[in-house]
């Protein structure tokens, strides 16, 4: 999987406010996004071991391109940690399974621009071009998908900000570009239960213990 690549920092970010906005709570995150766009609300969540969470969009099957450039909005939003709970990465993201096809000549390609911020930290822009597999090729027609996956190892964070997001597909005659129903944008992370005082108190008289102990069997 390969790394997310992030261009000079432009200054802080937030939301706009004129976003059509819309926040689904979750039990350890919350995620605040702009449903005015194609894909509307978010579409799934997930959750697995060690704490690994996720959510995500389907991309529509009308995302299509056929002689033509085409750029669909996707949607900004802010991934926050709920009260009692810290998120950390790898922070994931993944966009993709993008069908096409391309007959003769036709030629097709698909990429992926928008920002990112952490935890208020400068913004980001990045720009990536969507990897390309094909699984049937020839002189006369080719086919296979668009995908893209990527992972940044962020440590602890508290907050999440994209925006700008934009998927641009782009087919010449004789070519289609589309999410042939298997279309997904998606983010994963780890969320875990911040510790309580109590739990730092006892954690350092353990640690107090351990050492009083080791200084006497050194002292004897």
């Amino acid at each position: 999987m390969k790394a997310l690549v992030f261009a000079a920092a432009l200054g802080a970010f937030a939301l706009p406010a004129s976003a059509a906005l819309e926040t689904v709570h979750f039990t350890e995150y919350s995620v605040t996004f702009d449903n005015s766009t194609v894909l509307g609300g978010i579409s799934f969540n997930s959750g697995g071991s060690g704490g690994s969470l996720g959510f995500g969009w389907t991309l529509s099957t009308s995302l299509v391109a056929n002689d033509a450039t085409i750029e669909f909005a996707l949607p900004s939003f802010t991934l926050t940690a709920n009260s009692g709970y810290t998120l950390s990465g790898d922070l994931s993201g993944f966009i993709g399974n993008l069908g096409y096809t391309e007959i003769g000549n036709g030629e097709s390609g698909a990429w992926l621009a928008g920002a990112v911020s952490i935890d208020g930290s400068p913004l980001l822009p990045f720009y990536e071009l969507l990897d390309r597999t094909e699984q049937l090729g020839g002189p006369q027609a080719r086919s296979g998908y668009y995908s893209l996956g990527g992972s940044a190892p962020l440590g602890s964070f508290s907050s999440l900000v994209v925006s700008g997001l934009t998927l641009t597909l782009s087919a010449s005659a004789n070519a289609v570009v589309s999410s042939v129903g298997q279309g997904r944008l998606e983010v994963g992370f780890v969320a875990a239960p911040v510790p309580e005082p109590e739990t730092y108190t006892l954690m350092l008289a353990g640690l107090g213990l351990i050492s009083l102990a080791t200084r006497r069997r050194m002292a004897r």
